[in-house]
């Protein structure tokens, strides 16, 4: 139990962590991170099978992103209206259908449609499961619990990476799409069964408040303008560069001597070093603000990228080397979300996490246009390695200035209030 207590001004607190829903949320955000990359690991044996040129899925990958950018803007609203249980049911359930079509896809067009279909229910899981997560446990490890939840993504990428390098020379790539889709239909009733509606234990938000919580002016507020622009401009340049590697680095790999079958080992790296940024993340937060935090992870995506641009074809240092690339930019994109509950009161916290990420979800379709352009151009790795580095500078200046700029948020915002429920 989450041991909900109500003080005399009817504000709800919560004083134990409530851990079935943060590992119902992990494992929704897990497969939601699993899903995210299969496409792009898949791609290689896409084009083979197809014969197609791997820059002809450049509208799959963006499409895809551009989805996932619709859902996280859209999210706030949502949960307003149906609470985070069940848009979190829901967004399951549409990626788990579309990533099971996605498997029997015969067409670039098809293939397209599909995923950016899917890319709905995959943008609006991860800030409606943060949101609840943290709605439902102390107030204190709120950005210990958004980068926890977010670290989802991560193990999803993963277990993507490795499993995928299994299931597509084994079987194919349609094998990617099914396997996901199977396991996010296995969890469908343990969240239905175990997830709660966050209203039944903290009491209904009045609609009017409710709806002027989730609003996205909230977010220019005063108080936290300033840093919803450059929270917003952090999230776009880290997830852009994140995700022309996510996208693309199996394709990347195949110029190196790897495989087919063997270069899906690229999400793998990413997805390990992801993993070990979410742990800095975690224990760096503990002694240091996550902007300083952030600072450090991305001056590491930087030193990375720069060794990557200049090594050899040895298999094993390439992807130890971009297993630290993960590490720099997936710490980013984990930490941006912790650093929006931080910035905004709970009640609009699904509105911040999901605006901050849709502002990197752009990014993330700028990222794999750009890294397909330029794949298409002949551009050698080295120099798209290199090329990457300039916007992962200026987040890293952005961040920094971040740091700088004055919390003016008052401290009782970070509190549920609600009118207790009557049954």
């Amino acid at each position: 139990m989450s041991g909900p207590t109500m003080t005399s001004n009817r504000t709800i607190e919560i004083t134990r962590p409530n851990w079935p829903v943060l590992a119902l949320a992990f494992i929704a955000v897990v497969l939601d991170g699993y899903d995210t990359i299969a496409l792009g690991l898949s791609i290689p044996s896409l084009a083979r099978d197809w014969d197609e040129s791997a820059s002809h899925f450049t509208p799959a990958l963006a499409l895809t992103s551009l989805g996932v950018a619709i859902g996280y803007i859209a999210v706030g609203r949502l949960v307003a209206r149906f609470g985070c249980r069940r848009v979190v049911l829901v967004a399951v359930a549409v990626f788990t259908v579309g990533s099971l079509l996605t498997a029997w896809a015969d067409s670039i067009v098809e293939l397209t449609t599909l995923r950016f279909i899917t890319g709905l229910g995959l943008g609006a899981v991860m800030p409606a499961a943060v949101a609840q997560a943290t709605a439902l446990n102390p107030a204190r490890f709120r950005q210990s619990i958004a980068v926890f939840v977010t670290m989802g993504i991560s193990l999803g990428a993963l277990i993507a990476g490795v499993a995928g390098s299994q299931l597509v020379s084994n079987f194919g790539w349609p094998s990617v799409f099914i396997v996901g889709a199977v396991a996010s239909a296995i969890l469908m009733p343990f969240l239905w069964i175990g997830l709660p509606d966050e209203r039944e234990t903290l009491g209904d938000i009045p609609a009017v408040d409710a709806k002027h919580g989730a609003s996205v002016a909230r977010l220019f507020d005063a108080d936290v303008r300033t840093r919803t622009i450059l929270l917003w401009a952090f999230a776009f340049l880290v997830f852009s560069v994140f995700y022309i590697f996510s996208s693309w680095l199996p394709t990347l790999l195949t110029s190196y001597g790897f495989s087919t079958g063997l270069a899906p080992l690229g999400s793998a790296a990413l997805g390990v070093g992801s993993i070990i940024g979410a742990g800095v993340l975690m224990l760096g937060v503990l002694k240091f603000r996550m902007t300083s935090v952030l600072a450090g992870t991305t001056v590491a995506a930087i030193a990375f990228l720069g060794i990557s641009a200049f090594l050899g074809p040895d298999k094993a240092l390439l992807l130890l080397v971009f297993g630290g690339v993960g590490l720099g930019l997936q710490a980013g994109m984990i930490g941006q979300a912790a650093v929006a509950v931080s910035i905004y009161p709970q009640q609009t916290a699904a509105t911040g996490v999901g605006w901050a990420s849709s502002m990197g979800r752009l990014g993330s379709v700028v990222g794999p246009i750009v890294g397909g352009a330029l794949i298409g151009l002949g551009t050698s790795t080295s120099t798209i390695v290199l090329l990457a580095c300039i916007p992962v500078f200026a987040a890293l200046i952005v961040i920094l200035v971040l740091g700088r700029v004055p919390a003016k948020a008052p401290a009782r915002r970070e509190s549920y209030s609600a009118v207790p429920k009557t049954r």
